[in-house]
């Protein structure tokens, strides 16, 4: 068989008269140069749940393990542990995972305080007064409690950042990751372009998927009791309990996991997840849903219905893969109807399968 001859054409853009243009790639002058890229633009990082803020310092020292790249943390509590590596770099095949590795070891067990201490020392600021000025409804006390447990537990998130990946490297990072070790590694591929002032990154994940687990290792499962206690408020609480009723009232289940809970449904014998909630917000699973078998055009027409829905943001419905909607933003009647949409998704998904 002969192997086809396959040209990688210039990406292009499209200016605002309408002609298409070429972008030229950007080549880093080192890995200094993409390490200040990703810590002026932290929203490049992916978190566990899309567009969760995020704040990060850079060369945080570590007794006996050097200077990491980037150390992070997200709303949510996840330590970050981010190292840069160029594909010219020889140490991109095996090195680096050892560096990744060494500064997570030295992270583990570290006090909050201590661990606060980088930010207080590079950002000149306490890292929860960082984060709650990207997101005012942080509860900083169960911010520093959750970022203290995952400290104690070793319990980190490591992403390699690269300009291109190579096969090795991409090797190593699926095995880790198929093995359910309980080491979160995955690599992030930054291809970067430009053309005069405008900027464009094609980003490419490797490893761990974007999306909550239901049992993380080393972390105590909620009960759904447990999880409406940790609302911050009765409005917050009430609406995430009528979730939880009326979804379990067509049938359905509630999965609890160690922050909020899992909303699926049985699709052919199997509990599929449809959305999750959390103590003050619900978050559509849209990504992977078509990817699990559900027809392309119902879930069309669920981001529509939703996206119409009062309290939740078109766009993001529209566009993300999987969006946050805050209970603030809902009332009750909304809860409900958001309910009858993914149910009619749920029986759209179950009829196309067949009897």
């Amino acid at each position: 068989m002969v192997a086809a001859n396959i040209n990688v054409m210039t990406l292009m853009i499209r200016n605002t008269a309408g002609k298409w243009e070429k972008v030229e790639k950007v080549v880093f002058a080192d890995e200094a140069e993409l390490q200040a890229l990703l810590y002026s633009s932290a929203e490049l990082i992916p978190t566990r749940i899309e567009g969760l803020a995020a704040v990060f310092t850079r060369e945080a020292g570590l007794p006996g393990s050097g200077f990491t790249d980037l150390i992070g943390v997200d709303a949510h509590g996840d330590v970050l542990i981010v190292e840069t590596k160029l594909a010219r770099n020889s140490e991109i095949r095996r090195k680096v995972i050892g560096q990744v590795l060494e500064y997570a070891a030295y992270l583990w067990g570290m006090s909050f305080d201590d661990f606060d201490r980088f930010f207080r020392k590079r950002e000149d600021r306490p890292v929860a007064e960082l984060l709650y000025e990207k997101d005012p409804s942080l509860d900083k006390e169960q911010f520093k409690e959750t970022v203290a447990a995952n400290l104690k537990s070793g319990r980190f998130r490591l992403i390699i950042a690269v300009d291109a990946i190579n096969p090795e490297l991409e090797k190593v990072i699926a095995y880790i990751s198929s093995r359910g070790s309980g080491v979160e590694l995955e690599a992030l591929e930054l291809e970067f372009y430009r053309n005069g002032a405008t900027e464009v990154v094609v980003p490419q994940r490797y490893g761990q998927l974007n999306q909550p687990r239901e049992s993380p290792s080393g972390r105590k499962s909620l009960s759904f009791q447990e999880v409406l206690q940790n609302c911050q408020n009765d409005h917050d609480r009430d609406l995430l309990r009528m979730l939880g009723e009326l979804w379990e009232a067509e049938d359905n289940a509630v999965k609890p996991g160690t922050v909020g809970a899992s909303f699926q449904a049985q699709i052919l014998g199997r509990a599929q997840p449809i959305f999750w909630a959390f103590p003050d917000f619900l978050q559509n699973n849209l990504s992977d849903l078509s990817k699990r078998g559900a027809p392309e055009g119902a879930v069309t027409i669920y981001r529509h219905k939703v996206a119409s829905l009062a309290g939740f943001n078109r766009e993001d419905i529209q566009n993300r893969s999987q969006p946050i909607t805050k209970f603030s933003k809902l009332s009750e009647s909304a809860v409900r109807a958001f309910i009858v949409e993914t149910q009619t998704l749920v029986e759209a998904w179950r009829t196309s399968t067949g009897p």
